[in-house]
């Protein structure tokens, strides 16, 4: 069977060399999968789209629309596809464009997340659109209370915090059970619980699930917003102890949807250790919604 070739889509069309992120002076992202012919999430993927760089509709179409058209294109792709679109400015130019990759036959995040600790500290800059919006040309009071509302919980495509998080995270895993994929767990500065590299945490306790706040900091997740849609899940301030006590941990995003954490270094060094979890039945509940109604 010959394996899936990956492409690349721009707003020029199909091209055959690819930008790096660091090429464009400022700019959004937004990665989703594709599954028999269809994203999905796909119109979550494009409400936060619209929030977080307000590009005018016509362009918010042509994106929705190459998008659909991509899934399209990777119908027979027998694991789906990962699709990356990017959204920014250019060379002083908007463009936006999609990388597109089969998705593995067997990923490293089937076994579950061995989630670890990072001692580098996520801040709200880290996920504040760049992007002015004219559509919040109202009094001084109202815009700057609207542009926050609009303005936190994007995906940048700057992504230094997570770059130097993600090189902490491969030094400090080293040695650790081979197999299971590593997830970076992220602070804010006042020592909070905010997210993962890569997905938003869900936490189990007393039998309700509850998910860090978000309001200052932190990528405010398209499988996550999903989730909450269809299950109860709360928001709240949590620290590392409630995740020590927690009956069960799980991340989530769009690409991989609910993953089990069944193992976690939540101390400060690696002499600390990691500790097992067995995933339990709430975690198994969370991932038949999305198997029945996503997949």
């Amino acid at each position: 069977m010959i394996p899936p070739i990956p492409f690349f889509y721009s707003d020029a069309g199909t091209l055959d060399s690819v930008p790096a992120d660091e090429e464009f002076s400022v700019g959004v992202l937004e990665t989703m999968r594709a599954r028999c012919g269809a994203i999905p999430l796909l119109s979550g993927h494009m409400a936060r789209l619209a929030r977080s760089a307000f590009p005018e509709s016509a362009v918010l179409q042509r994106i929705e629309f190459a998008a659909t058209q991509i899934a399209e294109r990777t119908a027979n792709w027998a694991q789906g596809a990962r699709v990356r679109l990017r959204y920014g400015v250019l060379y002083g130019e908007s463009v936006w464009d999609f990388s597109v990759v089969p998705l593995e036959l067997n990923s490293p995040w089937q076994r579950g997340v061995s989630l670890s600790l990072c001692e580098t500290r996520v801040t709200p800059e880290a996920s504040i659109s760049p992007f002015p919006s004219e559509a919040l040309d109202q009094s001084a009071e109202t815009r700057q209370g609207l542009a926050r509302k609009a303005a936190v919980g994007c995906k940048l495509l700057k992504r230094d915090i997570y770059t130097r998080a993600e090189a902490e995270l491969e030094q400090h895993v080293a040695g650790l059970e081979p197999g299971l994929f590593h997830e970076g767990l992220l602070l804010d500065a006042q020592g909070r619980v905010i997210e993962g590299l890569r997905s938003n945490l869900l936490v189990c306790r007393d039998g309700r699930w509850t998910t860090p706040s978000l309001r200052n900091c932190g990528v405010q997740g398209v499988m996550l917003d999903w989730l909450a849609a269809r299950v109860e899940i709360s928001e709240d301030d949590l620290l590392i102890p409630d995740l020590e006590q927690a009956e069960g941990l799980a991340v989530c995003n769009a690409v991989r949807g609910v993953v089990p954490v069944i193992q976690v270094m939540l101390g400060s060094s690696r002499e600390d250790g990691a500790r097992t979890l067995v995933p339990g039945s709430a975690v198994a509940a969370l991932q038949a919604v999305v198997a029945t109604e996503l997949h």
